[in-house]
């Protein structure tokens, strides 16, 4: 009687994935596209579970969302137009204008922010999933990025409505926002990888990005617009990428015009080489994390 062969089995799915991969597979957009796709209804359940946790408890929930920017908003449209006599260049002496064109600015940059701010501790909060080896943990800093679109979204919603009351019209290029939302997207997912596996191993680097996040919200033109601005500064202010961002986000929802392509174009193809860099970082950094934390 022949004995029966044993066949090797495949091994299961997850643990395929967790082998060593080498910088180019890392690295490869088209490998990393497909590998956050495979792990949508993850990073789905996570960025829910990242807003649910952080209102829990709470008497108004998810309703800070609202409230935070707008009382950040009334703060800033004060100060600005009844003390420093602020108008937004076009609309003298309109305060409305001037608190729809800052809101517009603070719902793209506060996008970042939430991510900028959030994810260097984000990898040490976590040292349960740390230890699993089969989980992917490059998903917790886009649950972060998943997390801060909804929140900037709640805010865009306002700000539409906002439109809608004061000027009594939505301009047709609002259609263009997931075009302008992509750059900024991706610019934070990049950023948010680098920073959740720094955070691992410098742990004051959240300090230090939270006054690096500080500075750039006012180097970036969000309480004011980047016409102001000196001719003999402007070519510094667009090396800043948020320049071209936070001008795409109003022309789109309060100009009513289309962004300028080229500018935009530049910082999306800057924002999407961050973002594999960062996940490429990430990917071939994470497997020191056991020994650190």
């Amino acid at each position: 009687m022949t004995a029966p062969v044993n066949t090797p089995t495949r091994p299961p799915e997850p643990y395929r994935s967790s082998r060593p991969q080498g910088v180019w597979e890392t690295g490869h957009p088209l490998v990393m596209a497909r590998n956050l796709w495979a792990r949508r209804a993850l990073i789905r359940q996570f960025s829910a579970r990242e807003i649910q946790g952080r209102y829990r408890g709470s008497y108004l929930g998810v309703v800070w969302a609202l409230v935070t920017p707008l009382l950040m908003l009334g703060v800033f449209t004060f100060v600005f137009t009844e003390i420093f006599h602020a108008s937004w260049p076009g609309a003298p002496g309109s305060k409305i204008a001037f608190a729809l064109n800052l809101f517009t600015g603070m719902t793209a940059f506060n996008l970042f922010a939430e991510v900028a701010t959030g994810t260097p501790r984000l990898i040490v909060g976590n040292p349960n999933f740390v230890k699993k080896v089969v989980f992917p943990l490059e998903v917790l800093p886009l649950a972060q990025v998943g997390s801060a679109l909804v929140h900037s979204l709640m805010s865009l919603v306002v700000l539409l409505v906002a439109k809608l009351v004061f000027d009594h019209s939505i301009p047709p290029t609002i259609f263009l926002l997931p075009v302008v939302y992509l750059p900024l997207l991706a610019l934070s997912a990049g950023v948010g990888w680098l920073l959740a596996s720094l955070g691992v191993f410098l742990r004051d680097i959240g300090n230090l990005i939270a006054v690096a996040v500080q500075l750039l919200f006012f180097l970036s033109p969000v309480t004011y617009s980047s016409k102001v601005v000196p001719e003999a500064i402007r070519p510094f202010m667009w090396i800043n990428p948020f320049s071209t961002i936070i001008d795409a986000f109003r022309a789109v929802v309060i100009e009513g015009v289309a962004p300028a392509w080229g500018p935009l174009s530049i910082v999306s193809a800057f924002s999407l080489v961050m973002a594999v860099l960062g996940y490429a970082w990430f990917m071939k950094i994470k497997k020191a994390f056991p020994d650190v934390i």
